[in-house]
C-alpha cells in the first residue's frame, strides 16, 4: 500500500507498508527506489553460489535500496520484512532534485562514494571461497576503514590494528604453506 503526500517541499512523496514476511526488494530485479525505514525490522540477504548470505538487519532510521538511486544495475540483495514495517519511499527523481540543490562538492563526491560501496559489496559477495580471497577482503575492509578516518583515529588504527592485520596475513600464508594450499 503506497500513499502520496502532496507537499512538494519534503522528500516524503510516498510511504509504503510492508507486512511481516513480505519481500520489499528482490535480488536481481531492476530498481529505481530506495526506502527509509520509519518503523519495523527487515532482513537483508543475498544468494551467491547457491548459498544464502545474511548481510544485515535494518531498523528505524536506516536506508536500503540506495544504489538504485544512482545506478541501473540489478538489486544486489533481497530485503524481507521481519515485522510489519512503515517505509518512506525515495525515488530517483526526488534524489536528483535534492542533488541539484546541494553543494557542488557533495554532488562530486556522491558518485565516488557509491562506486566504493558497490566495489566493497562485490568484494564481500564474490570473494569468500579461498584463503587468498580472505586476505584480499580483509585488506580491502581495512583500507576502506582507514580511508574514512582522520587524524588521531587514523594513527591509532595504524598502530593498533595494522600490525595485527600483518600478523593475520602471515598466519594465513603459513597455514597455506603448511597444508600445500
Amino acid at each position: 500500500m503506497t500513499d502520496k503526500k502532496s507537499n512538494h517541499d519534503t522528500a516524503i512523496h510516498h510511504r509504503h507498508f510492508a507486512a511481516k514476511g513480505s519481500v520489499v526488494v528482490e535480488q536481481g530485479e531492476k530498481g529505481n527506489l530506495a526506502y527509509l525505514v520509519q518503523s519495523g525490522k527487515l532482513r537483508v540477504y543475498a544468494e551467491n553460489a547457491g548459498k544464502i548470505m545474511e548481510l544485515a538487519t535494518l531498523e528505524a532510521g536506516q536506508i536500503f535500496g540506495d544504489m538504485a538511486l544512482m545506478s541501473d544495475e540489478p538489486r544486489s540483495a533481497t530485503v524481507e520484512a521481519l515485522t510489519d514495517c512503515n517505509l518512506i519511499v525515495i525515488s530517483r527523481e526526488v534524489m536528483a532534485e535534492k542533488l541539484k540543490k546541494s553543494d557542488p562538492t557533495i554532488r562530486a563526491i556522491l558518485p565516488m562514494l557509491m562506486k566504493r560501496v558497490k566495489e566493497s559489496n562485490n568484494t564481500v559477495m564474490g570473494k569468500k571461497e579461498s584463503l587468498d580471497d580472505l586476505i584480499g577482503v580483509t585488506n580491502t575492509v581495512y583500507e576502506n576503514v582507514h580511508a574514512g578516518l582522520e587524524g588521531k583515529q587514523k594513527t591509532t588504527l595504524e598502530r593498533a590494528v595494522y600490525p595485527r592485520l600483518e600478523a593475520f596475513t602471515k598466519s594465513v600464508e603459513d597455514f597455506k604453506k603448511l597444508y600445500g594450499l
